[in-house]
């Protein structure tokens, strides 16, 4: 299966395996977005319009990844506690600051889940979902 994934304005990279995304996510975690900010990008199925993962690249401790596909939902990592403040993240278009509860998931976390999701095109494993989280 093939993947996408995107970032800023108009950026984008093919995916096509776990170590395509190791590049790419390695790369866009020395790099900045506006203000210094942390990046949010898309991992999406090639040539999909919707589904697929937004995560957040680049912060030293947190990040956040948000299922695309219904029913969607804020991932966490269960023994991981707020952030105590919210976490801006440069979404290309504008800047967004993610509540602490939804960036209860660590770097390491959420890359952990880009991978998965690559290799298996599913819902990580990794991570328990909220989807009411995405309504709040």
């Amino acid at each position: 299966m093939r993947f996408t994934l995107y970032w800023g304005l108009d950026s984008s990279a093919r995916i096509n395996s776990v170590e395509d995304l190791e590049i790419q996510l390695t790369l866009l975690a020395r790099t900045r977005g506006r203000g210094r900010t942390a990046l949010a990008v898309d991992l999406l199925p090639a040539d999909a319009r919707d589904g697929g993962l937004q995560l957040g690249i680049g912060h030293p401790e947190r990040s956040f990844v948000l299922a695309l596909d219904r029913p969607g939902g804020y991932g966490v990592e269960p023994d991981v506690p707020p952030w105590p403040h919210a976490i801006p993240f440069d979404c290309g278009h504008e800047l967004i600051e993610l509540k602490p509860d939804w960036t209860r998931v660590t770097a390491q976390g959420a890359i952990e889940a880009a991978r998965a999701y690559v290799r298996t095109g599913s819902r990580p494993t990794n991570l328990d979902f909220d989807p009411v989280a995405v309504h709040s």
